[in-house]
């Protein structure tokens, strides 16, 4: 069901969990964006980026109405960095949150297709993240939710055509044609984790009475799975 709002909110994006980060705003169309490879540091990144951003945009904080945040799963630095700068703006300013999945959004980069999109983020060790979409009347449907898999079960997940989309297909992309051989279907386009995108999908689910909506101590990285310190600490325990 579609929600009634008196005016189109203002809504500022922040992407932080894959290769590429951003910042977005955006209120019934983008208004402004700005994208970033990171080699290094998001925490350089993103803290450099920001200031210049408002100002191009011509806008203040004060008047941001949600803030869209990728929660992951992802960069494990990049989640924590991202969430910390708005877990710290909504401290500040007290704004609503929208938190989405990456794997999600990264579905999103192909809502007009028919057929079953299966989303992938890189876990590294032989392992990955991974959901289930498919679009039907512009309405997003859940087939797998996000998990944690190993790469070799992806073949017994597929059962039939499904497009792949992530930001690193060329990984498993020898393996996936030779085990799926027509039902591996590899998009025009790397898709992207983009601020931009972030916004879209949550003013959508804002307008259609969708969107999870929360405060700042509620937001927490959407893993799935221990950072490396948390297992070696694990470890160490022993």
């Amino acid at each position: 069901m579609e929600t009634s709002l008196e005016k189109a909110p203002l809504i500022l994006g922040i992407e932080s969990s894959g290769k590429w980060g951003g910042i977005a705003l955006f209120q019934e169309v983008l208004l402004y964006e700005i994208n970033f490879y990171i080699r290094q540091s998001y925490s350089q990144s993103l803290f450099q980026a920001l200031p210049f951003f408002l100002e191009k945009a011509q806008v203040n904080l004060r008047d941001i109405d949600y803030i869209a945040v990728d929660v992951g799963p992802g960069s494990f630095t990049g989640l924590r960095i991202g969430i910390s700068a708005v877990k710290a703006f909504s401290l500040v300013y007290s704004f609503p949150l929208i938190p989405l999945s990456s794997l999600e959004i990264l579905a999103y980069n192909y809502s007009e297709v028919d057929l079953p999109i299966l989303s992938l983020v890189d876990a590294y060790t032989q392992e990955i993240f991974l959901a289930q979409y498919r679009f039907k009347n512009q309405e997003i449907q859940t087939l797998i939710t996000p998990r944690l898999s190993k790469v070799r079960e992806i073949k017994e997940i597929v059962q039939e055509p499904t497009l792949f989309v992530s930001e690193t297909l060329e990984k498993w992309e020898d393996f996936l044609k030779r085990e799926l051989s027509a039902y591996f279907i590899k998009p025009p386009l790397k898709p992207r984790l983009r601020a931009s995108l972030l916004c879209e999908i949550a003013w959508l689910k804002l307008k259609k009475g969708e969107a999870e909506v929360i405060s700042g101590k509620e937001l927490l990285p959407f893993y799935l799975k221990p950072s490396e310190a948390e297992r070696k600490k694990c470890f160490s325990s022993f």
